[in-house]
């Protein structure tokens, strides 16, 4: 709520954006910048640059190691504290051929398909014949 109120206040929202991203991140400006002296080689080039960057990487992996290692050993905490025993088991019921029927005749009719290739102007077309099969898969995932 305060960093949304410091961008709503702002005149300048993306610099302000920007700003709170900066400090929250704990990124400054450095000094190592890569030597800007004129490199006629290309391969001196490129081994500066991923001379540069890679150092870059190694910090910030450093950085994120150690802050991870602090965030995990909090919700470790708060999980042990919160959650003393396991909770009772989950009972699920089985789905009907009626109640997958509705829900594909609920989907919006159109041609575009996902990775199985199949749209939804299809699987309507097709529910008569693959409901009852539809319907053993979801109960035997469920």
């Amino acid at each position: 709520m305060h960093f949304d109120s410091l961008i709503q206040k702002s005149t300048n929202k993306v610099k302000t954006t920007w700003n709170i991203v900066k400090s929250l991140t704990n990124n400054k400006t450095t000094s190592n910048k890569i030597n800007t002296r004129n490199i006629k080689n290309n391969q001196k080039t490129a081994n500066a640059f991923n001379q540069y960057f890679s150092s870059v990487a190694e910090k910030l992996i450093k950085n994120s190691l150690k802050k991870n290692v602090s965030i995990h050993n909090d919700l470790l905490i708060y999980l042990r504290q919160n959650f003393k025993q396991p909770s009772s088991a989950i009972r699920l019921k089985n789905t009907t051929t009626h109640e997958i029927d509705k829900i594909i005749h609920s989907m919006k009719l159109k041609d575009s398909h996902g990775y199985d290739e199949i749209s939804t102007r299809i699987l309507k077309m097709s529910a008569p014949y693959i409901l009852s099969p539809l319907t053993y898969i979801s109960n035997k995932i469920l």
